[in-house]
């Protein structure tokens, strides 16, 4: 082999293993699609249904129904799949499935561009694990976290080729722009990092922003989020929806939020924990994310003040990335959720996903008196090895060994919260088999107008193509929210009706104390953890 082919060979080897291991977790993500794992929530059941009706022309929402804010683009694009294949859960995660895959390569390419190539590759094996809260986030069609955590590693990478090469082509400036615009319009959760990008552009580029570059970013902002400007010209404020919703001036325990936030929302978020619970052991990634993002940061202003101009761009897109991060879990803590829901509302904390190569590289850099010279080479950290010397090798040997042994750490901890997940399969596979068995059921007894709960109503008008509809109640049996509001009219105007109530929640024992007036039970049926009461009731008009 000739000194070219060796160069060849070097340079393409970490991309041939990244794209292996990238196929591993396109892989396992694609069996776990198959066996119905994560399982379904009615949130996911809104965003079918809003597919089905883009599909047959019924409607065409901006937003996400029952709210003002987050975007529907994810429904546009299982809109035909649904139509062709049917109201199947695989079907509406199928464009979640595809998002995974491209957001595995801008995660790579990002790391690549501000990092080393084997540090990238070490990320993409990272990524390709996943447990139960990074699955769902990942997978479950709903739309606003998958299709957003892409964009925005989109947006990161598009605002590192922009820092290191300022003269890049006027259609990155535009590609930026929509990226921007499209986070906004679908997932605000998300501004943190519109925020730390447009600020590295602007910081980094304004040399070579000319108006003409700046008009294409505009043009392209416009454009992602024109349906979001669209509707606050003409109808309701979504900010003040939002920040209404958001919790933040809930009243909730300091210490709370930050547990809630630091010591499960971190390690959930990233990978570490088993489905829907943290262990104690597990906490631990919370604290050392958060030293190591202060130790990241403290190292990229140093060097933003001592190295040269090209150096400051690469380590600027670095800050760029612990600043979205920071900002996000800033976020996170001052809403309630953190405290009230910190098991479910982790999922805020998807975003930060992008982030995670800038958190992990403190440790990577301190592999590097283990690794030596050569070894430093090989993985292309040279910068880290170039100011070396044999004597401050041996003197970095223990904090090298400390290093080692964090990233074993979480390694090992990625290993078995994905271990846990494949563990609990069988259960969400239970969960999938009784939610058949209760559809099966009112369809056998044609029952088409059912009342029952928040997260079970969707989903059954969902799988069902609508042949169930359903009304959503509170624990008390009073109107709940029902986020297809067209639903509640018919099954009030139905005389045949069925209450599908979980066995054991407060609003079964409500209705067995006392049904509401105006009902007759006609029969008791126990079907999948559900009572069905299949009951006759006055219609009642709208």
């Amino acid at each position: 082999m000739g000194p070219a082919a060796s160069i060849r060979l070097g340079k393409t080897l970490p991309g041939r293993v990244a794209a292996a291991l990238g196929f591993a977790g396109v892989l396992y993500r694609a069996i776990l699609l198959a066996l119905d794992v994560p399982p379904a929530n009615s949130d996911e059941g809104t965003a079918g249904l809003a597919a089905l009706h883009i599909g047959e022309g019924r409607h065409w929402p901006m937003f996400f129904y029952g709210q003002d804010y987050m975007g529907t683009f994810y429904s546009y694009l299982a809109a035909p799949l649904v139509q062709v294949f049917g109201t199947q859960w695989w079907v509406l995660r199928l464009p979640a499935f595809a998002m995974y895959a491209v957001f595995l390569l801008l995660v790579f390419r990002l790391t690549r561009t501000l990092y080393t190539p084997w540090f990238a590759v070490f990320v993409t094996a990272v990524m390709a694990l996943g447990s139960d809260r990074v699955l769902k986030d990942q997978m479950i069609g709903v739309g606003g976290y998958s299709d957003v955590a892409t964009a925005v590693a989109g947006l990161m990478l598009a605002s590192a080729l922009l820092a290191l090469q300022p003269d890049k082509r006027r259609t990155t400036f535009a590609v930026w722009g929509l990226l921007a615009g499209y986070i906004v319009w679908t997932h605000w959760l998300a501004l943190p990092y519109v925020v730390v990008a447009a600020l590295l552009v602007a910081w980094v580029s304004r040399s070579a922003l000319t108006l003409r570059r700046v008009a294409l970013a505009v043009c392209g902002f416009v454009l992602g989020a024109a349906p979001l400007l669209w509707f606050n010209l003409h109808h309701a404020n979504s900010l003040s929806v939002l920040l209404s919703l958001s919790g933040a001036t809930e009243p909730a325990a300091w210490p709370d939020r930050l547990y809630g936030a630091v010591l499960l929302g971190l390690p959930l978020s990233s990978g570490m924990c088993a489905p829907s619970r943290c262990a104690t052991w597990q906490m631990w990634w919370g604290p050392a994310y958060l030293t190591l993002m202060v130790v990241a940061a403290v190292v990229a202003l140093v060097a933003i003040r001592r190295a040269d101009p090209g150096e400051r761009r690469v380590q600027a897109g670095r800050l760029a990335l612990l600043a979205g991060a920071a900002l996000t879990l800033a976020a996170y803590v001052a809403s309630s959720s953190s405290a009230v829901t910190p098991i479910e509302s982790a999922r805020y904390l998807h975003y930060a996903m992008v982030s995670l190569p800038a958190v992990l590289w403190p440790l990577w850099v301190g592999l590097t008196p283990l690794a030596g010279r050569a070894g430093a080479r090989t993985f292309g950290d040279g910068e880290a090895a170039r100011g070396s010397t044999a004597g401050s090798a041996r003197r970095d040997v223990i904090p090298a060994i400390g290093c080692v042994a964090l990233l074993g750490g979480i390694v090992a901890s990625l290993l078995v919260a994905t271990g846990q997940l494949s563990a609990y399969r069988s259960h969400y596979a239970d969960n999938a088999d009784e939610e058949r068995q209760l559809l099966d059921r009112l369809r056998a007894a044609g029952l088409t107008d059912v009342y029952s709960e928040y997260w079970t109503c969707n989903r059954l008008a969902y799988r069902s193509a609508e042949q169930v509809r359903c009304a959503v109640l509170d624990d008390n049996l009073m109107p709940g929210f029902d986020r297809y509001r067209p639903y509640r009219d018919q099954v009030r105007q139905a005389e045949r009706v069925a209450y599908v109530l979980p066995e054991s929640s407060t609003m079964s024992g409500t209705f067995a104390r006392s049904t509401p007036a105006g009902v007759d039970v006609i029969s008791l049926d126990v079907v999948a953890g559900y009572r069905v009461y299949l009951c006759r009731q006055s219609p009642q008009p709208n």
